[in-house]
C-alpha cells in the first residue's frame, strides 16, 4: 500500500501538471490500465487512450480548465477531494465543484478515479461526459 506521502505527491503532481498544461507529465501520473468514472454515471473511460481523449476534450478550441484542490482526506490507498473547477467552455466561463476519489497503487500511479459533478444551473453536460442512449 502506498504511503500517505506517496499519495500526497501523486495528487500534487496531478494538479500541478494539469494546471501547467503539461500533458506528458499529467499522463505519466496514471497507471496504464486506469479506469475513470468521470463522472460517475457517465461512460467509463479506460486506459491511457481515455486519458488522451480527456485531455484533448478539455483543451480543445474554446475550452480550458484549471483545477484547485480545496480539501483532501487520505484513507488507505485512496484520496478523496473537494475540487474547484474553473473553466472556459465554448468560450464562456464556468465554475463547478466536484467530489473526486482517486485510488493510488504502490508505484504512486492513479489506477482508478471516480468524480461526482454536474453542470451549473442552466448549462448542459458536455456530450463527452454523458452516456449515449
Amino acid at each position: 500500500m502506498p504511503t500517505k506521502e506517496v499519495i500526497e505527491s501523486t495528487m500534487k503532481n496531478h494538479f500541478e501538471s494539469w494546471n501547467a498544461k503539461d500533458k506528458d507529465r499529467w499522463i505519466a501520473n496514471w497507471d496504464e490500465n486506469v479506469v475513470m468514472y468521470d463522472p460517475v454515471g457517465g461512460p467509463d473511460k479506460q486506459g491511457i487512450a481515455a486519458l488522451e481523449d480527456t485531455w484533448e476534450n478539455s483543451f480543445k478550441d474554446g475550452h480550458s480548465w484549471k483545477i484547485e484542490p480545496v480539501f483532501m482526506q487520505i484513507c488507505e490507498d485512496q484520496a478523496a477531494l473537494h475540487v474547484k473547477n474553473y473553466g472556459i467552455v465554448e468560450n464562456e466561463p464556468i465554475e463547478l465543484d466536484s467530489i473526486e476519489i482517486y485510488w493510488i497503487n504502490d508505484a504512486g500511479k492513479v489506477y482508478q478515479v471516480q468524480t461526482y459533478f454536474g453542470p451549473p444551473e442552466g448549462r448542459t453536460l458536455d456530450p463527452f461526459f454523458s452516456k449515449k442512449d
